[in-house]
């Protein structure tokens, strides 16, 4: 039976949570308008910051997970250490896209507000406040739906932390699934799943959806050389999130390039170097050399939290390398399986929903509020009910491999459908026109117009819904309940948890620094090619 104490207990670790959210996300608003604008009007600043941040965007937030662990953890020790550990994976999960947006609409603002602004002598902190803030308005706001959904879903996978013999613990619903679980009160927990449910939807009905709604003031109306105002096909903020975020990542690699030639690059023309003068030269100076010297603190604070001494003493060692192998390829195959279903049920799902746009605004406001349900919190849950329930049948490994499918489908499926519904109801009119005067049967269209047309978008989808497949293997091949072990007999995130859960942190970084490394080759290997192509082959102008 539900106590009123427990249906409080329930209420207050909700609001704990969300509350937890809003501030990460608000701090995180003030760190992307600080860098943003930063990299936006310095040169300095925008080689350093801009390179730095592409290359974060194509690592999935579980892989730095460790390494705020092992430095928050155990650099502040107590109850502040866990807090800030939990807290600050929201940080990684979300400032990276903000501060690309917030610097790619102050960069392409129009250089006559610069000029006007300067002949009107309006300082630095009157144009932040009356021209820059107000240009990255409308990308700030669309990315607060799917950084809320990240950052539900990595905040109530930090909420417990287990090191070692230790449980570290934070008020919040991640913690308080878990306890539910070990407790044995199922009727409980549904009723958090419930109202948390409750929480989103009120969230994105009374924050989130007046925000959009609010930011579409800010834009900005670009006219032709004809006086004409531009139109631009609007794909809603999720899908226009991912289409953003992929072409920072697509490019990324020629922009590290790019950035560091243009900041060793020894001259400009004579001209230039006259109108910036010694005060904006002094600025560039200044500015590129305290933003090296916090890199510089950062990584020299990371390698000796361990960092170092992992890549010394287990990633040079061929056995570790042979295991760390082994455990990636069965976390692939896992991978394989999960995208694989997600493409053939997300796509026609998405394809079906796109071409009835008469209730678009429902179907896009209802897949919100399901993809933004923290999938953590089912974890447990899941382990404690279904495993022991398949078990008998299919035997104890196969079926917890199923339940650590059935995580990882629901933790980043929605990103496949998000993509691919934004391109079909972006499909143009002249376009369907052809198809109904060319008279196509429905499967001829979809087969000449729709899916030549997603294909781009579904790659997008593809590369942001595997990199959260990691966060969804990360919280379903290991747990500890009730002093009982589930896990599975390879994989990369279970080695890292067992690393963990045994206290052995060198061998966590060593791990961690593996998968990075991997990752950020496959995604810059496989995705980007596919995307470039895709890109060539079957974009087309609206």
């Amino acid at each position: 039976m539900l106590s009123f104490y427990l249906l409080a207990q329930i209420v207050l670790a909700t609001l704990a949570t969300f509350a937890r959210v809003g501030l990460m996300m608000f701090i995180s608003v003030l760190i992307s308008l600080v860098f943003g604008i930063l990299a936006a009007r310095v040169k300095s600043a925008e080689s350093i910051v801009i390179s730095l941040t592409d290359v974060m965007e194509a690592v999935p937030v579980v892989s730095f997970f460790p390494i705020i662990l092992s430095f928050f953890l155990f650099t502040i020790k107590g109850s502040l250490g866990v807090e800030i550990s939990a807290d600050f994976l929201i940080l990684t999960a979300v400032v990276w896209n903000l501060i690309l947006g917030v610097y790619e609409a102050v960069a392409r603002l129009p250089e006559d507000f610069e000029n006007v602004s300067k002949v009107y002598r309006v300082g630095f902190l009157n144009r932040i406040r009356k021209i820059y803030y107000p240009i990255a308005v409308p990308n700030l706001v669309a990315n607060i739906m799917p950084s809320f959904a990240s950052a539900l879903f990595y905040i109530t996978f930090s909420e417990v932390i287990t090191f070692g013999i230790h449980d570290y613990y934070v008020i919040g619903i991640g913690s308080l699934a878990f306890s539910l679980t070990e407790a044995g009160n199922y009727a409980a927990i549904l009723v958090l799943v419930l109202i948390v449910i409750i929480a989103i939807a009120l969230t994105f009905f009374l924050i989130i959806s007046p925000l959009i709604d609010r930011s579409k003031k800010y834009a900005m109306e670009f006219v032709s050389a004809n006086g004409q105002a531009v139109r631009k096909r609007e794909s809603g903020a999720i899908v226009h999130y991912f289409e953003r975020r992929f072409e920072r990542i697509a490019t990324s690699g020629r922009n590290v390039v790019a950035n560091i030639s243009k900041a060793l690059s020894p001259g400009l023309p004579a001209e230039e170097k006259v109108k910036r003068g010694l005060s904006k030269k002094l600025v560039n100076i200044t500015v590129g050399i305290v933003l090296l010297a916090l890199i510089g603190f950062g990584i020299y604070e990371i390698a000796l939290a361990g960092f170092y001494q992992a890549f010394i003493v287990y990633f040079l060692s061929p056995s570790f390398l042979s295991t760390a192998f082994v455990n990636l390829a069965y976390d692939l195959a896992r991978i394989g399986i999960v995208y694989s279903i997600s493409i053939f049920t997300m796509v026609p799902l998405a394809i079906f929903l796109g071409k009835r746009q008469r209730n678009g605004k429902v179907t896009t406001a209802i897949m919100q509020i399901m993809y933004s349900i923290p999938i953590p919190i089912f974890v447990p849950l899941l382990i404690v009910i279904l495993v022991p329930a398949l078990a008998p049948y299919t035997g104890y490994n196969l079926a917890l491999n199923f339940e650590v499918l059935l995580v990882t489908y629901f933790s980043a499926a929605a990103y496949i459908f998000f993509n691919v519904y934004g391109a079909v109801v972006s499909i143009p009119d002249e376009f369907k026109m052809v198809a109904r005067t060319l008279n196509l049967s429905r499967w001829q269209e979809i087969r000449s117009l729709t899916i030549p047309s997603i294909i781009p978008s579904l790659i997008t989808g593809s590369m942001a819904a595997v990199g959260s497949y990691w966060g969804g293997l990360s919280v379903s091949e290991f747990l500890s309940i009730n002093g009982k072990t589930y896990v599975v007999s390879h994989g990369l995130m279970a080695s890292i948890d067992r690393a963990l859960n045994a206290g052995n942190l060198l061998k966590t970084d060593a791990i961690d620094i593996f998968m990075v490394i991997v990752i950020i080759i496959l995604s810059f290997a496989l995705w980007i090619r596919l995307y470039v192509y895709a890109k060539k082959k079957y974009a087309f102008s609206a």
